[in-house]
């Protein structure tokens, strides 16, 4: 569905005052023809704005795998959605939610150096854009950069954040926001499933788990921005499917124990930062581990 309902609602009201308006006479309806669009233009800016905010308060599927893997986190290809899972997915849906997944899935590749999979996913990735009118996202110039680059992580790393990006920009720009707020749905779902597949012991693993655990705020961004488009049966649809996933986030205590001063040896620049303390068990930690796969799964299919 690619109208906003909200701005559709808003439209209808318009349309129906200036129908009131417009027995009186011409003068008085062209003013309000011209208010109508004017308050339109408003609504729809807003939209855009507030969606604005709340996607760029979102980590990218790079910024993602990175701290994952500056965390400990290593490298399984078996965790990845296959590439021939996308002859399944025939919804607007489908390809919007598995092309974040797959995106986070590049991502993860792209931090670990996996040139030949890399490669692989910018292709379905592709295949996903073109259904959903993005090919101008992910075009053959950009296969042919990653080619050329494979060999150095920075710029692969690089070209796949500017795709990500792109394909974001290009649906917001298209009045399809509703379509990129999915597709971070799923690049975020596959970054948790990544995460916490990689990690098993709260206490041996207590670095990664808390990373994970502080994702939580983030999930809540999420949870707003998909909000947003809760007209939306496909987004209300994933809103409810997230539940067990808040739940299970909200069963684990963050204790804010204020702000500390920390001091850069290098630099030698002090900067404040709040310190918390992350309450978790062992059992906490598998719920929420086989809610985030249970999600994940169910988008694949």
């Amino acid at each position: 569905m690619r109208s906003n309902t909200k701005l559709v609602r808003m439209i209808v009201v318009a349309g129906l005052l200036f129908g009131t308006v417009s027995c009186s006479n011409e003068d008085k309806s062209k003013s309000s023809s011209e208010e109508t669009v004017s308050q339109e233009q408003l609504e729809k800016q807003k939209i855009v704005n507030d969606v604005k905010k709340m996607m760029y308060s979102l980590p990218s599927p790079v910024e993602t795998t990175l701290l994952l893997k500056r965390a400990g986190a290593g490298y399984d290809e078996s965790l990845l959605n296959p590439t021939a899972n996308t002859n399944k997915y025939n919804t607007d849906k489908q390809k919007a939610l598995n092309l974040g997944i797959y995106g986070a899935d590049l991502s993860y590749a792209s931090i670990f150096e996996q040139n030949q999979t890399i490669m692989q996913y910018m292709q379905v990735s592709k295949k996903l854009a073109i259904g959903l009118d993005l090919l101008q996202a992910i075009d053959q110039s950009i296969i042919d950069r990653l080619e050329a680059n494979h060999d150095n992580r920075d710029s692969v790393i690089r070209i796949i954040s500017e795709t990500f990006l792109n394909s974001n920009s290009t649906l917001k720009e298209d009045d399809r926001p509703e379509m990129a707020a999915l597709i971070l749905a799923g690049g975020w779902v596959e970054a948790l499933y990544l995460a916490t597949q990689l990690t098993k012991d709260v206490n041996k693993d207590k670095d990664l788990v808390e990373r994970i655990v502080e994702q939580k705020l983030s999930f809540s961004e999420m949870e707003k921005l998909l909000a947003e488009y809760v007209d939306n049966p496909d987004i209300a649809d994933v809103l409810n499917q997230l539940q067990p996933i808040s739940k299970a986030f909200n069963a684990i205590e963050i204790e804010k124990s204020g702000i500390e001063t920390i001091t850069d040896e290098e630099s030698g620049s002090t900067v404040l930062k709040a310190t918390q303390k992350i309450n978790i068990t062992q059992a906490q930690y598998d719920v929420l581990k086989a809610e985030a796969a249970k999600l994940r799964n169910s988008f694949i299919q």
